[in-house]
């Protein structure tokens, strides 16, 4: 069996408690995204072909809303394939873990990085015991209710600097 996307998706739910529902537009994109990334980003090839998959956005699109950058919810510049464990189908969960700092309603600013190189092809119980995830863990972004105006000004800024707005 091929990797699967997740029917459950954690990120959704997280997103519906901040008063946002998904675009009807979603599964057409990460469906997109999917034939260009195929994998987790994180795990090493061929170790587990079984693994749920998640198209996880790097900027959480409940913070994309609120903070006024609805676009980057389908921006497939937003966009990373991580593995999610689910019943049935277990996996080292980088969605959660390197996705999330191991907090769905925080986000890791570094992800397309820390799954390339920094915890790239570690299982989940090495990625807990590693001192730069412990680090990152301690200063992962708080969740949005949390947030300052001004931390919120400096991530929308974050936001624009690394995903231009698109002209048409």
């Amino acid at each position: 069996m091929a990797n699967q996307i997740v029917p459950d998706d954690r990120g959704a739910v997280t997103a519906k408690q901040y008063g946002y529902e998904r675009s009807p537009e979603w599964p057409k994109v990460a469906e997109e995204h999917l034939k260009t990334e195929p994998h987790c980003v994180a795990c090493k090839p061929g170790t587990n072909p079984q693994a749920k998959l998640q198209v996880h956005r790097i900027f959480p699109f409940q913070y994309c809303i609120a903070l006024g950058r609805p676009d980057l919810e389908l921006d497939q510049r937003n966009l990373i394939t991580l593995c999610e464990n689910e019943k049935d189908h277990p996996a080292d969960d980088h969605h959660l873990l390197v996705g999330h700092l191991d907090e769905f309603k925080s986000f890791n600013p570094d992800v397309e990085q820390d799954a390339r190189t920094t915890f790239h092809g570690m299982t989940a119980a090495e990625i807990r015991t590693d001192s730069r995830w412990n680090q990152k863990v301690a200063v992962r972004p708080k969740p949005l209710e949390e947030m300052t105006t001004q931390e919120k000004a400096n991530l929308l800024a974050e936001m624009n600097k690394r995903f231009p707005k698109k002209t048409n």
